[in-house]
């Protein structure tokens, strides 16, 4: 262990039962750190319930559960949030995601903590123009569009930022949609299901940024010691449109891939109708019109700044579908 990493006695992971927070967990405890979870339940994450790891039970919302729990530790992982796209879910997600990132950042702060990783997201950095590649100086562009989650996401960095100015060195992490072992995300077992039995015919026609789960939690460690406090990291594994990241995977598994591209006004339709009619009827809309919204366009950015600083080396996305498709595809008493 180096010299650096010698000095970081105690780390606190909030949201370590989530998707990265759990993978992120079981990389520091393989190599040798002592850590601390926080989260609601009275117990740590089914995954992690067999590691040499502290839990601490609270609420980001409640500042004296948080000022507890940062107590005596000298790096801050934050990665609790609410991820959704649902209307109904606007009120909570403003406290989890904006007010909870606060409270994290002041406690931090109160407890002069060496360092803290924000984990926000791409979605907080608004849309490229289109044809371009956006970088994290990209002025956030989506306010007033009704997209709670990109809007709390963007708050809670407002949030981080104010703590930076006031001295708490802070490292703002942006993966983008995230594949990997541990991924709980019902939309994306629904998705490699479709593709592999050649049922998805159709896909959005915009693209995304996708990032490999194994290339997060490496930024997140390498983060500790690494990087400009202030500053924000893209982690972008790599930019696909929906119908190129479908064919890759068609290739790997030598299935189908999509014939087509669905065209934005009928999937705002569709999604739009859902949305109304399905919950009449006691069902959930499979897919928001917010959702449907940001599927048509190209929301691609750059890795430069993270391989340059945090030594970020992404991995091509066919290696990333060869690896965790048997994840997503089998039943999980086979995994």
């Amino acid at each position: 262990m180096t010299e650096e990493k010698q000095e970081i006695k105690k780390i606190l992971v909030t949201g370590a039962s989530g998707f990265i927070g759990s993978n992120l967990v079981l990389r520091l405890v393989e190599e040798g750190y002592s850590v601390r979870t926080f989260g609601r339940s009275g117990t740590p994450a089914k995954r992690l319930r067999d590691l040499p790891i502290e839990h601490v039970s609270g609420d980001v919302t409640n500042v004296e559960s948080i000022t507890s729990a940062v107590e005596g530790c000298d790096v801050v992982f934050h990665l609790a949030g609410l991820v959704s796209y649902k209307k109904r879910d606007v009120h909570r997600q403003y406290g989890v995601n904006v007010v909870g990132t606060r409270n994290v950042m002041e406690a931090a702060f109160k407890a002069e903590v060496k360092r803290v990783i924000h984990t926000s997201s791409v979605a907080a950095m608004g849309i490229p123009k289109e044809g371009e590649i956006g970088n994290e100086e990209l002025m956030y562009n989506l306010g007033g569009l009704g997209l709670n989650y990109c809007d709390s996401k963007y708050a809670a960095e407002q949030e981080v930022k104010l703590l930076v100015k006031r001295g708490l060195p802070v490292i703002i992490l942006a993966p983008g949609i995230t594949f990997g072992e541990g991924d709980k995300h019902p939309h994306h077992h629904a998705i490699f299901t479709a593709l592999a039995k050649g049922a998805l015919i159709g896909v959005p026609k915009g693209g995304v940024t996708f990032s490999d789960i194994n290339d997060v939690v490496d930024a997140h460690i390498k983060a500790m010691t690494m990087g400009r406090p202030g500053e924000r990291y893209c982690l972008t594994s790599v930019n696909l449109t929906y119908k190129q990241a479908a064919e890759v995977f068609a290739k790997v598994q030598k299935v189908r891939p999509p014939l087509f591209e669905i065209p934005g006004p009928f999937l705002l339709g569709l999604s739009s109708f859902a949305e109304t009619v399905l919950p009449l009827f006691g069902m959930e809309s499979p897919v928001s019109r917010q959702a449907a919204w940001l599927a048509q366009h190209k929301i691609f950015f750059s890795n430069e700044k993270a391989v340059a600083e945090l030594d970020f080396k992404p991995t091509p996305f066919e290696d990333t579908i060869r690896r965790v498709a048997p994840y997503y595809l089998y039943p999980k008493s086979k995994r």
